[in-house]
């Protein structure tokens, strides 16, 4: 049984009603409103966090863009639940970066407060940020809470750079507020094009339009994006607007490996798909690394590069496999369910998995030892999941809400919140710098 290839292609390939996406995430209503899932033990709770009214001495649009923002990125964090303004008891009039009415924000429960003002500079916005810690009563202070002539166009920019610097004073570790994540998305009836967008669901874009069909896009050296094109009027693979593979043989699945000399790429060879090395330089195959009877599609590397997760229909059905890079001690990860797709190893070499249960599918976690955690339970259909760069975040794709939109969840699938608001027909996912 051949493992859906053609499955795969003809899912991402079916005839949906494209629609236009605006350039914005979801509004701070929609993740006011959304779901939280708890699908498994989890002893973290949310901290509660105020965002006082900012003193706007410019364009309310650029205040409206960091309040925003702010808000967004505090939520889709997975750290902090925002408070409504509604219950606000601190007058706005005397409130100011250098005098806080702590006892009024500790009696509405909040335990960090932020501030932010932003002036007219000679040469753009002047922005300061702040963030207090009620429980404490004094100001913490943050990397990227002071900015001077910013230009409109970079508002979100410093507001995420501040985010990302609260979550590294309060947590340990920075946040990626800026980062990418790259997708395929249905643009003509016959279109698919490869488009980009912020970890907040903000900035999309169109990067790949050529009128065919363009999928499975990775994040590539440079910050350049490998994807499977059917231009030439079957699957040949593209670094950027450069073809790679110049044969005839239908590519699929690609990925660099982690230093970033070679690409893993599935490739029909005698009428089975193997997992192969290219050179990304020629294309020509340097080595078959799976070298089976069978299918083996969807390869993505370990972080150091020694091993591989893949799909194989060795059994009948299709299962995630694991394999060393060299080709060796092949072994069988996921023995639960007669469906298992979509393997991504993640930085702490947990691997993510889409599994099918009474035809739906949900996303799952397991460890190299078998051990086995699901994210996604009870939401209608999930699938394409990716973790982010730094392993506390996943993206994925969801139609609980009856359209199929992108979402991100914690690591522990605990909170999950929609980055965009129109609905389209993305693919497979895949986050980076």
């Amino acid at each position: 049984m051949r493992i859906c290839l053609c499955l795969t292609m003809c899912f991402i390939l079916s005839s949906v009603h494209a629609q236009p996406l605006t350039k914005e995430g979801p509004s701070s209503k929609d993740l006011f409103d959304a779901i939280h899932v708890v699908v498994g033990p989890s002893a973290r709770s949310l901290d509660p966090i105020a965002i006082a009214v900012p003193r706007c001495a410019v364009s309310k649009d650029v205040c409206a863009t960091i309040d925003e923002t702010l808000t967004k990125d505090l939520t889709i964090s997975g750290y902090f639940k925002v408070l409504d303004r509604q219950s606000f008891i601190a007058n706005p009039e005397l409130e100011t970066l250098t005098y806080t009415n702590f006892a009024d924000w500790a009696n509405i429960g909040a335990r960090y407060v932020v501030k932010f003002e932003v002036l007219k500079g000679s040469h753009g916005n002047d922005i300061e940020f702040r963030l207090l810690s009620v429980p404490d009563q004094k100001v913490i202070s943050c990397k990227n809470q002071s900015h001077k002539g910013v230009p409109n166009a970079s508002v979100r920019k410093v507001t995420h750079d501040f985010v990302n610097s609260l979550i590294e004073v309060i947590t340990g570790k920075a946040g990626i507020f800026g980062s990418r994540i790259v997708l395929s998305v249905k643009t003509g009836q016959m279109e698919r094009s490869i488009a980009v967008l912020d970890m907040d669901g903000s900035n999309f874009s169109i990067v790949v339009k050529n009128g065919s069909s363009n999928m499975f896009p990775k994040w590539a050296p440079g910050g350049k994006i490998l994807y499977t094109s059917m231009l030439p009027g079957y699957p040949t693979l593209y670094l950027g607007d450069v073809r790679i593979t110049n044969d005839t043989r239908e590519y699929r699945g690609a990925v660099f490996t982690p230093d970033g000399k070679h690409i893993c790429a599935s490739v029909n060879l005698d009428g089975q798909s193997d997992l192969v090395l290219l050179d990304p330089k020629t294309g020509e195959i340097i080595k078959n690394i799976t070298n089976t009877p069978y299918d083996e599609v969807s390869p993505s590397f370990s972080k150091d590069g020694s091993m591989i997760a893949y799909v194989s229909n060795k059994t009948g059905h299709p299962q995630v496999y694991v394999i060393k890079s060299d080709g060796t001690g092949e072994r069988r990860l996921t023995m639960a369910g007669a469906y298992n797709t979509s393997p991504r190893f993640g930085p702490d070499g947990r691997v993510l998995f889409v599994g099918m249960d009474d035809f739906v599918t949900d996303i799952f976690s397991i460890d190299l030892a078998g051990n086995m955690t699901r994210l996604t339970q009870d939401q209608g259909n999930n699938r394409d999941p990716a973790w982010s760069p730094d392993g506390r975040y996943i993206v994925f794709l969801s139609d609980r809400t009856g359209r199929w939109k992108v979402w991100i969840m914690t690591e522990d699938g605990r909170y999950q919140f929609p980055i965009t608001e129109e609905a389209m027909e993305f693919a497979t996912p895949d986050w980076g710098f």
